[in-house]
């Protein structure tokens, strides 16, 4: 069996056209992944995340009554989330989907896959998928898919090929097997090399989930053709890519090599040069410092802040606007003054929001307030916007989708068939149906909060401008991107502040701009700027109420 020691390069390179000037080839070699473009569509974003099985049955046909979410019951559903109507009010409004693992598994999660080209035949079908997508489009939704690449499952034929014979060496290579592994740990302490006979092969995860060999070039030619089928064929719009930092192992460094982040960047070019505006998205679950320094070697277009999240839920439950405030001059350095993380409140691995929050259902609110008037790329998971809950194990958090108060499925299934996951017991009262005309429910909040975020480039794009503010329980945060400023002031405490000032030596406010406080509609004070351009210390609201943000905008 031979092994590759060195990086593994590519070796089928796209031509460049012909008659290209030589002084322009940097240009076009550099833009392909177009990362750094402020008109890159994912930066306007608000990305949806959906687990299929869970979403919704489908009400008729071959994939009905099941008690199984599918793609057809996701296509039902889809006004729900965008109507394509930008008049309209009454859907969810974000503009993109994240699907978790549609491929073919023995799993129920999808996470050790058998097939890369395939769909689960309990979603639908390659066809079905198509729909899909088109469907989405047309609503004016683009597509994510979750792609995991680190490892297969020990069902896929090659590897399955590889454990039977010895010989079949074109199989053996696409894994990493060992007579006798010298250290059966692996990255955290978890057993990592698995018995097969008298070898031993290694699976970060599970047996069940043997570690693809990035070190042989098939391996790379398989993600490629898998990237081209989806991208091309499909029409996907990219990746969420599952354990970046488990690709490579070089002795005992097992996460975070720098081949790794080579490889990475390597398929994230090659990935643009088949789409050029597609979005790919890392899961790199560490601290601020090892993610940033994938995407400081442009490894991918952005990837997932999880102390981000952190931050938010610590400034909550402590009710201390310091710790939001330092967690993003730390990421502003980071990141080098980019924006480019993805945010998010909690995901498919997490507990839930409103599980983390001890069922507070108004911090849970104010949880998402700070989600979308903050820096990054938002990322919902399905249920939140409702308050679903949900706790590890993992199956409880991914609970079927509660559209009614009707029992026995709450909308998700017809038919007598259970769903494949029992359902949270308190979908009687905490449904998208119930929710959908109460103006003061969290769905509603979610849809303004979406909609203000779209329509306001300084909450997207704004860079952070300092201010200081009189209550040690009010976060402030001034951000300008161009004309456009916006003012975010959120009461972290229990108890109403009144008469708060906010100053700051250097504004984009100017005394005769006409404000309005843009997310809750009160009364906002004209402000007091010096003829330096300092802004001085205002008053803009009378009162700010208990665990409420507000957003003060120019009126336009």
């Amino acid at each position: 069996m031979k092994i590759y020691y060195e990086a593994c390069f590519f070796r089928n390179a796209r031509k460049l056209v012909a008659g290209v000037l030589f002084v322009l080839l940097p240009v076009f070699l550099f833009a392909v992944p177009l990362r750094s473009e402020p008109t890159a569509w994912w930066r306007d974003a608000t990305f949806y995340q959906i687990f299929v099985r869970s979403f919704a049955d489908a009400s008729s046909g071959q994939l009905s009554g099941d008690g199984i979410g599918d793609l057809q019951g996701l296509i039902e559903h889809l006004d729900y989330l965008n109507d394509g109507d930008p008049k309209t009010t009454t859907d969810l409004g974000v503009n993109a989907l994240w699907l978790l693992p549609i491929h073919p598994s023995p799993s129920y999660h999808g996470y050790d896959v058998t097939d890369y080209f395939g769909v689960n035949p309990q979603y639908g079908d390659v066809v079905l998928m198509r729909r899909f997508v088109a469907e989405a489009h047309k609503r004016g939704m683009r597509v994510v898919l979750d792609l995991v690449l680190n490892h297969a499952s020990s069902r896929h034929p090659v590897f399955i090929r590889a454990k039977k014979d010895p010989a079949d060496e074109a199989a053996r290579d696409q894994f990493r097997f060992a007579p006798l592994p010298v250290e059966l740990a692996g990255p955290w302490d978890q057993r990592a090399w698995h018995p097969s006979g008298r070898e031993f092969f290694y699976g970060v995860f599970s047996e069940e989930m043997p570690d693809w060999n990035f070190r042989e070039p098939a391996v790379t030619e398989h993600h490629r053709r898998v990237a081209d089928f989806w991208l091309k064929d499909m029409g996907i719009d990219g990746f969420r890519l599952d354990a970046v930092r488990y690709f490579f192992e070089r002795g005992d460094e097992l996460q975070d090599c720098s081949e790794t982040k080579d490889w990475l960047r390597d398929f994230n070019k090659y990935c643009h040069s088949l789409k050029p505006d597609c979005f790919l998205v890392g899961e790199c679950y560490a601290d601020t410092k090892i993610i940033a320094a994938y995407a400081k070697a442009d490894a991918l277009d952005s990837f997932f802040e999880f102390g981000f999240s952190r931050a938010i839920f610590e400034t909550l439950r402590f009710e201390q606007p310091g710790i939001l405030t330092k967690e993003l001059v730390r990421l502003h350095d980071a990141y080098r003054g980019q924006q480019d993380w993805s945010s998010f409140l909690a995901n498919h691995d997490q507990d839930r929001t409103l599980t983390q929050l001890g069922g507070d259902r108004s911090l849970a609110r104010l949880a998402a307030q700070l989600l979308f008037v903050l820096p990054g790329i938002s990322f919902i998971y399905y249920g939140e916007e409702i308050g679903m809950r949900g706790g590890k194990p993992d199956p409880e958090i991914r609970t079927p989708m509660q559209w009614t108060g009707v029992a026995p499925a709450a909308g998700f299934a017809h038919g007598s068939t259970p769903p494949w996951h029992a359902l949270n017991p308190d979908f009687p009262t905490i449904n998208v149906e119930r929710e959908s005309t109460d103006t003061a429910s969290l769905l509603s909040l979610y849809r303004r909060l979406i909609r203000l975020r779209a329509t306001t480039p300084a909450l997207r794009h704004g860079i952070e401008i300092p201010v200081t503010v009189s209550s040690d329980r009010v976060f402030a945060s001034l951000r300008q991107t161009g004309s456009d400023w916006v003012l975010v002031l959120a009461n972290l405490g229990t108890q109403p502040v009144k008469n708060m000032t906010v100053a700051a030596p250097k504004s984009p406010i100017a005394a005769h701009d006409v404000l309005e406080e843009k997310l809750q509609a009160v009364a906002v004070r004209q402000p007091t700027v010096g003829p330096d351009g300092r802004l001085e210390p205002w008053s803009p609201l009378a009162e700010l109420a208990p665990r409420t943000v507000y957003v003060l905008h120019t009126k336009r």
